[in-house]
């Protein structure tokens, strides 16, 4: 199950994956939570927005401050400080308060976001190159372990105790587990100055993200890769808003709909190691766009049924897909990145993703508030067609130019 060196390199990382995701308590009723404190559709969408544009803003200067000065302490202080948000959120009722609140954490997280993945990455290119495909499917296995339990815990504490109490436990989590990452090692960091004889100057700050920017503007690959990202995202607001309340509506039990989640992450980790196995007959490009068909199969199969089990099968599926789209697409996206602009490269894509939240989310809000939740989700099917479409246009690309870095074995 584990290759040689892979517990010695990433151990921390593993068990950091599996305590947070174990802890996440509050992920099956998300939703749920805010429209019992009075939230609207569009106010809880405006929530993610808010997050978005802030992460907008500063994913790109933390990314380089990453770079430059180091990915552990930027990821560990992240984490200690989005456990301090955690908690306040469970303080609060007003819209306002609690928009301040995931303002502050979209803040933090971007000192997570693209130097996690980065710190990771580069540690294993300078050890052990055979485990960069390895690290993103075993991170999604061990975060499915603690999925698998967190809903479970979660229906426990909603069907005992006030939801708040689910922010609560995430805070605590978050603190425990970020503190396996400090015996998690680090590859050698080169500072700013190291390539180009360059000080540690604001001018030294601004020229490395010209290069980053420029890399992904010249990279058609890394272009259309991170325009997929953005659809994907775009329409995971519409669907993500309207799931848990349509299972609701359906006559599912908030219980159940944790137990749910619970499923979705039981099979989650067998799913990646499954993945896992197929990348040794099958190339990276043509697992994601099968994937992808599948994906916007079954949001469209949702307007075919109103029986509550289909339905909860249908969401099972389909949020389990995930497991195999998401660490796929970040090692693909991560085997065409330099070492010295990870981290910048990446919180980039962050800033991409938060883009498409800044503009999906109201979109979204707006979806739910003019037609029903079960023709939202057929509606998100349809615009999640582009997504096969894409990516078949960048296998094109790859065999146009005979060269497949996507191969399993790279």
């Amino acid at each position: 199950m584990f290759k040689k060196n892979e517990l010695k390199l990433l151990f921390p990382f593993y068990l950091h994956a599996l305590v947070f995701s174990l802890s996440k308590v509050i992920m099956p009723f998300y939703v749920l939570y805010f429209l019992g404190l009075g939230l609207s559709f569009f106010q809880i969408a405006m929530l993610g927005s808010i997050r978005s544009i802030v992460s907008l803003i500063f994913e790109v200067p933390t990314g380089v401050i990453a770079d430059m000065y180091g990915r552990k302490a930027s990821v560990i202080l992240g984490y200690f400080a989005t456990a301090v948000t955690i908690f306040l959120i469970s303080t609060q009722n007003s819209f306002y308060a609690i928009a301040l609140i995931l303002a502050l954490d979209a803040l933090f997280e971007t000192l997570i976001s693209g130097a996690d993945n980065a710190w990771a990455v580069d540690l294993l290119d300078e050890q052990d190159k055979s485990l960069i495909d390895v690290y993103f499917l075993k991170m999604r296995f061990f975060k499915n372990i603690g999925y698998l339990f967190a809903p479970i815990l979660a229906g426990f504490i909603v069907a005992k105790y006030d939801m708040r109490y689910l922010w609560i436990v995430f805070s605590i989590g978050i603190f425990v587990s970020s503190s396996f990452l400090f015996w998690a090692k680090e590859g050698k960091l080169k500072k700013p100055g190291d390539e180009d004889g360059e000080e540690e100057t604001l001018g030294y700050f601004i020229n490395h993200l010209r290069k980053s920017l420029s890399f992904i503007a010249n990279h058609k690959i890394i272009s259309l890769l991170f325009l997929g990202i953005f659809i994907f995202y775009f329409v995971d607001e519409i669907s993500s808003l309207a799931w848990t309340p349509l299972l609701e509506s359906s006559g599912i039990a908030l219980p159940t709909i944790g137990y749910a989640f619970s499923l979705i992450a039981g099979v989650g980790i067998f799913t990646p190691l499954i993945a896992e196995r197929i990348l040794k007959f099958r190339n990276k490009l043509s697992l994601i766009i099968i994937t992808l068909l599948v994906y916007t199969l079954l949001l469209l199969l949702v307007g075919l049924t109103s029986k509550a089990l289909f339905l909860l099968i249908i969401f099972t599926l389909f949020t389990g897909l995930e497991d195999i789209f998401l660490p796929l697409e970040g090692a693909l996206t991560n085997f065409y990145i330099h070492n010295q602009n990870r981290a910048t490269i990446l919180s980039i894509k962050s800033m991409i993703e938060s883009l498409a939240s800044i503009v999906g989310g109201p979109f979204a809000g707006l979806v739910l508030s003019s037609i029903p939740k079960k023709e939202a989700l057929v509606f998100s099917g349809l615009l999640l067609l582009f997504l096969p479409v894409l990516y078949i246009i960048i296998k094109n690309r790859e065999q146009a130019n005979a060269y497949s870095p996507v191969r399993a074995k790279t």
